[in-house]
């Protein structure tokens, strides 16, 4: 009788075990999936392409090139503007889509990210 407790013992903290290894698995692929997420960075151009804005989910704007026949007089910059909104927008979009793969649609990071879109003009 001694030796089936033992055994049962035995069976249970081989089980424990392998539920905490794969814990610790998975917040290690969390970290990775996390840090692929602030990476994410979407390209867009103006509708005449007179600019192109590179910006990241977090809303960083990491490259702006305007392009050498743009019409730089009055209006300018709000294209610039709402080019800028438009690639934190998409890279938001890109993020949560990213997300919503790793963590489903249901998750709280993903409906955050969706309700951050810039709604359109």
């Amino acid at each position: 009788m001694i030796d089936d407790i033992d055994a049962r013992v035995e069976a249970a903290r081989a089980r424990l075990d392998a539920q905490v290894e794969a814990a610790r698995a998975a917040h290690a692929n969390l970290d990775v999936d996390l840090e692929e997420l602030r990476k994410v960075s979407v390209t867009v151009r103006s509708p005449r392409n007179d600019c192109e804005v590179t910006a990241t989910a977090e809303g960083s704007v990491t490259q702006v090139r305007v392009s050498p026949g743009a019409e730089l007089g009055a209006g300018f910059d709000a294209v610039l503007t709402r080019t800028i909104e438009a690639a934190q927008s998409a890279a938001r979009e890109a993020a949560a889509d990213r997300a919503a793969v790793l963590l489903g649609e249901g998750s709280s990071l993903v409906a955050d990210l969706r309700a951050r879109r810039t709604p359109a003009r």
